[in-house]
């Protein structure tokens, strides 16, 4: 029975490190947590007091710990900003072997709690030991991890929810624009390698791929979820460090040009995620989704009436008009009305069609500003891409990740009235200047910060995004291949 014991312990243990998402520290972290698990099993109220409780978390964290890796501001605000749609979504979209492995760990972690019960003679030296083990034990990273992640979404939201009340202090030196109508689309885990636009050798974005424009191969997204890129790309931000009333619709009024936010994207209530809170600024707002459990699975085409309308508003001077859409966001075949290329790997071909359906969309947006017969500036680029986790060749698995150049490589896109020809700008720009493109591009120069259009930004080749709740160098993160079609 003890030899059973000892490989419960250990499965236990590898079980715990790889849900916990420290998978590439398995040998020192998860060996450490062997050690504590066997040598503090002897004291029953210990194990009932201190490792049940950790224990118990990790196991529930297991899903996201194995899929997305461990504990960090990116996924502590999905957790807290995800409606019960999303979180069924999320559900659903787990593999059986996660689940499979799950319920083995949920009966290990049980069996240890009753029955693993390991004695040994020098009692005092030995719980030292076990502690001084769990010290370096994946359990113990896992609850560091959760209470700063936990703390920097904190000190986020507050600084966000502080900023809906405070006034904003632009210094405006000269307002110069250069349209009648601004169009900024924020798109969703998009990544550029699978655009046909950037060179993938599948048409995802026949539009944007001929149509007259600047592309920027080279942009780099803050960080790898939504909640932690958006607000450090669309308000003044270096790091972690935010300055969130500075935002790019507090600078748009002050600029006093109209201002109208289109979302389909959650609004769990008032100012409740981090982008709401910068949306609310917007002289006009309309949220498709309001977060509740009858949240319906909105198509971003719904968004195109209201594009529509807002277009039709008169205004004598320049209006922006911002667009957040679903994109590609997980699941990827709930986004779309269709396959579009029915690939023997579903996934891919499902993300793939995403592509194509914000490609499609843009192209509509592009025709209605035409039609207007106004000068216009369309812009688009993507909060942040994805990684590919299965390790199944032409079976894709794309999720949220912050370990690979992909997760922040993302599309920048300019069309406009006045540009004619296709142009790829191969220079690589961090989003964390955004609000410098962005008061260049509504002609709007700041004391705050310079005014720099994408072609006067430096080449910048030691440029740090967010990763976890640190910042690092992007050329130190590993390398996302795109997949190879399979038909």
């Amino acid at each position: 029975m003890k030899y059973l014991d000892v490989v419960i312990t250990l499965l236990l243990s590898i079980l715990l490190t790889l849900g916990v998402g420290y998978e590439n520290r398995m040998m020192i972290t998860g060996g450490c947590l062997f050690l504590a698990l066997t040598f503090l099993s002897s004291k029953w109220w210990l194990k009932w007091l201190f490792i049940f409780p950790i224990g118990l978390v990790a196991v529930l964290y297991f899903y996201s710990g194995y899929i997305y890796g461990q504990p960090n501001i990116g996924i502590v605000a999905s957790l807290f900003e995800t409606n019960k749609r999303e979180t069924i979504e999320f559900l659903l979209a787990i593999p059986p072997k996660v689940i499979i492995l799950n319920a083995i760990l949920f009966i290990a972690f049980s069996y240890y709690l009753i029955r693993v019960k390991f004695v040994f003679k020098w009692h005092k030296t030995v719980f030292l030991f076990g502690c001084f083990c769990f010290c370096f034990s994946s359990l113990n990273l896992f609850v560091y991890h959760c209470y700063t992640s936990v703390n920097h979404y904190i000190i986020q939201m507050n600084t966000l929810k502080n900023s809906i009340h405070q006034g904003s202090n632009w210094h405006i030196l000269k307002v110069k624009p250069r349209y009648k109508t601004y169009v900024l689309i924020i798109g969703e885990s998009m990544r550029k390698d699978y655009m046909s636009s950037y060179g993938y050798p599948l048409n995802t974005t026949p539009f944007l791929a001929t149509t007259p424009g600047v592309f920027v191969n080279g942009y780099l997204s803050t960080a790898s979820h939504t909640a932690v890129s958006l607000p450090r790309t669309l308000a003044i931000s270096h790091g972690l460090d935010l300055n969130p009333v500075n935002n790019i619709i507090t600078l748009a009024n002050t600029a006093k040009m109209k201002t109208i936010w289109l979302s389909n994207q959650g609004f769990i209530g008032q100012y409740d995620t981090a982008v709401s809170a910068i949306a609310v600024h917007a002289s006009e707002k309309k949220f498709l989704k309001k977060g509740n459990f009858l949240t319906n699975n909105t198509s971003d085409y719904s968004l195109l009436p209201l594009f529509k309308q807002a277009l039709a508003e008169p205004y004598s001077g320049s209006k922006l008009i911002v667009l957040h859409i679903m994109g590609s966001h997980e699941n990827f075949c709930d986004r779309i009305k269709k396959d579009s290329y029915n690939l023997k790997d579903k996934d891919l071909s499902c993300y793939l069609s995403t592509y194509n359906q914000t490609d499609t969309i843009i192209k509509t947006i592009v025709n209605d500003l035409k039609a207007t017969q106004d000068s216009y500036s369309l812009m688009y680029f993507s909060d942040h891409g994805l990684n590919n986790v299965s390790a199944i060749k032409g079976k894709t698995q794309l999720v949220h990740g912050d370990l690979y150049k992909q997760n922040y490589e993302v599309p920048l896109i300019e069309i406009a009235s006045d540009i004619h020809q296709h142009i790829m700008l191969n220079k690589q720009i961090s989003a964390f200047n955004f609000m410098s493109i962005f008061s260049n591009w509504i002609g709007v120069k700041t004391a705050q910060l310079p005014s720099l259009n994408v072609y006067q930004l430096p080449q910048n080749k030691k440029i740090q995004v967010l990763s976890g709740n640190q910042m690092v160098l992007f050329e130190s993160l590993k390398n996302d291949p795109d997949e190879i079609i399979h038909r």
